[in-house]
């Protein structure tokens, strides 16, 4: 399963459903996030990390 597709299961499953994505960034309640890879080992962890992604704010502001 690919990280994109991960994180849509995450986001889903938070039942969070004002969401979209913008080529490799998940776009949630109108904040920008990096999808990446997760492995930090916790028995419970689904595999992949967001991350707010400063620099997509900075370039929709413009």
């Amino acid at each position: 399963m690919s990280l994109k597709a991960r994180a849509q299961e995450k986001v889903e499953r938070a039942g969070i459903s004002n969401y979209s994505f913008d080529r490799e960034d998940l776009i949630m309640c109108g904040i920008r996030y990096a999808i990446e890879a997760c492995d930090c080992g916790e028995p419970d962890c689904d595999g992949v990390r967001l991350r707010k992604n400063i620099g997509g704010v900075a370039r929709s502001l413009q």
